[in-house]
């Protein structure tokens, strides 16, 4: 099946679909990320990694809105904030082959990104709360079963915190020791740790509760694409240190138009929040449609198409 496909996801063919829940904020977040390590391989491999929310509470007073473009929402105060990472020093140790040298490199860098974010979360009023990374390749997680190897490098749990990486699946993507790959990752996912911290990964949510297909693809496109500004907005905070500038060029071969708007508008984004200064750059949710995607868009990126 194709990542693309509207089946694809938590609700799809490899998982039970569950009943729409009453409650606005859904079980599950059926947000899709396509990862295509083309790079590396004359023929990309394509892994899908689904996002799966669970019941982890924001860490913000802000009481998560029904959307996230409206003018009360965690949303537009993070944007309206203006607030800016700090510059770090990162050198995590060099990553080389094995889950115990990845585990210590994702260390690393989760260190340098809980220091960067510490203002941004500070001007929100924001209690941190540590993410840690599971490289084991683990069959369930707090927020329920991690997909197949086959559809998913690994999920961001907001239940627990825990971004979910086992280490054969990105290691068989994108080989054991490209650095940008695996930074390009992590600082996607700890993009969802802040989404989950300052209430909009809910608002995310709540705007996907009942909504149509269409409606819940765009949502999708918005809140991942802003994930992947948050992580240019970390590479930029880090831009002295080796591999920042590098992990931006690899979302230019991440994929998946309908889940994640393409590799075109995956780098786009991804620069925009390199060159952005503040989080006010990463306001994908009240950015035009032509900077979201979807089905009929076109996307010149180069990374390989979202289906095998």
């Amino acid at each position: 099946m194709s990542p693309d496909d509207d089946r694809a996801g938590p609700t799809g063919a490899d998982h039970e679909t569950p009943a729409r829940p009453r409650a606005r904020r859904p079980n599950w977040l059926p947000v899709a990320i396509a990862v295509v390590a083309a790079m590396l391989m004359v023929a990309g491999v394509v892994v899908v990694s689904d996002l799966v929310a669970g019941d982890g509470d924001t860490a913000s007073d802000i009481t998560p809105a029904a959307d996230p473009n409206a003018p009360d929402s965690a949303a537009t105060a993070l944007r309206d904030s203006r607030a800016r990472l700090a510059s770090v020093d990162c050198d995590p140790p060099e990553l080389q082959p094995g889950r115990e040298s990845a585990r210590a490199y994702y260390t690393g860098v989760l260190d340098c990104l809980d220091r960067a974010w510490r203002p941004v979360l500070d001007r929100m009023g924001v209690e941190p709360q540590p993410a840690s990374v599971d490289v084991a390749d683990v069959r369930t997680t707090e927020c329920g079963e991690l997909p197949p190897a086959d559809r998913a490098l690994g999920l961001y749990c907001d239940a627990d915190h825990t971004i979910h990486l086992p280490y054969s699946r990105l290691a068989t993507a994108a080989g054991e020791t490209h650095e940008p790959a695996f930074l390009a990752t992590l600082a996607h996912e700890y993009g969802h740790h802040i989404q989950a911290l300052t209430g909009v990964f809910a608002e995310a949510g709540n705007a996907m509760s009942d909504a149509d297909a269409a409606v819940e693809s765009e949502v999708g496109r918005r809140f991942e694409l802003q994930a992947t500004c948050f992580a240019g907005l970390f590479l930029d905070a880090t831009r002295a240190n080796r591999g920042a500038e590098a992990a931006v060029q690899d979302f230019a071969d991440w994929s998946g138009v309908d889940s994640h708007g393409g590799a075109r508008l995956q780098k786009q984004w991804a620069s925009t929040g390199f060159n952005g200064g503040s989080v006010a750059a990463c306001d994908t949710w009240s950015a035009p449609a032509a900077d979201i995607g979807g089905t009929g868009t076109p996307d010149s990126g180069s990374g390989a198409p979202a289906s095998p």
